[in-house]
């Protein structure tokens, strides 16, 4: 069985198991009740019949349940079976109970079962019920009106003719709001996982009702939401979340485009001396102030990104690897020339960058490897002095390409 369809059956048996009980109590109850008025004379038939009938379904649950807690599922024929035997019940007991002739409760009763079968299992399983209902209900009168009961048939036939129509626009139309909150529901799903980029298609929602006021207000807040879960509060850069679909967003257009894709690695040299220093709101400061400088320093269509405490990323699309050599190189030329202040005195600090590039990359795992090749050369370039960039290639991972060799530390003038 596949996957969707073991959960599918899972998610079955965990509705049937639950409503195992209120089945059983409803046939107790309403069947208790039915036979009290019979034996009063308040209610047509005689009473063992009934009782019959309800303790054939009460068994039936009872051993469904049973089956169903050993195997934990609940295929199709399971479920249509139950269904099947609620509406069993509703002829049988309609028949014992009725007066002759008066048969439309049994429409009424099946309206409920069927509703109850399209809330909890979907519209198949409820128009599997609703042709049930009619192929039971004409055979039902058939069989009365040959043994002689008296049975207005056309009034019958009109009456069915005007259930069908009603239940199947009711399916029609109730399924329509499932579908639609099933994808408002996926769409937050998404956002759980962090994924804000489909918005609710209000364009395809003809319907000016509740829940399309839920898609709007969703797209309203869809914006803010991405901003909190996708966005380094401190800097506001990307955080790391925010630069995973960056980045997977920008492997999938470059394999399509057969363009290339860099990926810089920062880290700010030394900069743990500045918190142990001058403390961590300063240190939060110089973050902040980083991060903006990042964002200048990059071109239109670079994406900046803050990954850890000191640590920070920038994806450079349509770059090549001399290209993306060429932006690592004037960004450690910026920041070392660039003066952070605190109060009114200027600190200097370096950075190491790791640059690697790629083109027309396809596979899963190729976010994860550009990163891991960007940590490599960062590391070759933090190892190499620092205040370095370091280009990873396949032959020499972290092959040299040094801006400085100053490997300056924090200094305050």
């Amino acid at each position: 069985m596949a996957p969707d369809l073991k959960a599918s059956a899972r998610a079955n048996a965990d509705v049937l198991l639950w409503q195992a009980p209120f089945r059983i109590a409803v046939a107790v109850v309403a069947g208790g009740v039915a036979y009290l008025l019979q034996q009063a004379s308040l209610l047509a038939g005689a009473g063992s019949g009934l009782l019959v009938a309800v303790g054939a379904y009460v068994a039936f649950v009872l051993g469904l349940r049973a089956v169903l807690r050993r195997t934990g599922t609940a295929g199709p024929w399971v479920v249509g079976g139950v269904i099947l035997a609620d509406l069993t019940l509703v002829f049988a007991s309609t028949v014992l109970t009725a007066p002759a002739g008066r048969y439309e409760r049994i429409l009424i009763l099946a309206f409920v079962v069927l509703q109850l079968a399209e809330s909890y299992f979907g519209g198949n399983y409820a128009a599997i019920g609703l042709a049930a209902v009619v192929i039971g209900y004409v055979g039902t009168l058939g069989v009365l009106l040959h043994v002689g009961w008296n049975i207005d048939w056309p009034d019958a036939i009109w009456s069915l003719a005007l259930f069908t129509v009603a239940f199947a626009s009711f399916i029609a139309r109730y399924g329509g709001s499932r579908r639609r909150l099933q994808h408002i529901a996926e769409l937050f799903d998404d956002a759980e996982e962090g994924d804000f980029s489909t918005p609710y298609d209000l364009a395809a929602d003809r319907n000016a009702d509740a829940i399309t006021r839920l898609g709007q207000a969703y797209n309203r807040v869809r914006m803010q939401l991405a901003s909190m879960v996708l966005t380094d509060p401190l800097t506001e850069c990307l955080n790391r979340r925010g630069l995973d679909q960056a980045l997977a967003r920008e492997i999938a257009r470059s394999a399509r485009a057969g363009s290339e894709l860099s990926l810089l690695a920062i880290d700010v040299d030394h900069f743990k001396e500045v918190n142990d220093t001058y403390g961590h709101m300063v240190g939060d400061a110089v973050l902040r102030e980083f991060g903006s400088l990042l964002t200048q320093t990059a071109r239109a269509g670079d994406i900046v990104a803050r990954t850890g405490g000191e640590e920070f990323s920038m994806l450079l699309p349509d770059t090549d690897p001399a290209g993306a050599y060429r932006a690592a190189v004037r960004l450690c030329d910026t920041i070392r020339a660039h003066e952070f202040m605190i109060g009114q005195r200027r600190l200097h600090l370096t950075v190491s960058v790791g640059v690697v590039s790629a083109t027309g990359m396809s596979t899963d795992a190729a976010g994860t490897h550009m990163r891991v090749r960007a940590d490599e050369a960062l590391y070759a370039a933090k190892r190499g002095g620092r205040d370095r960039a370091r280009v990873w290639n396949a032959d020499t991972p972290g092959e040299l390409l040094a801006t400085s060799t100053s490997a300056a530390r924090p200094h305050l003038v």
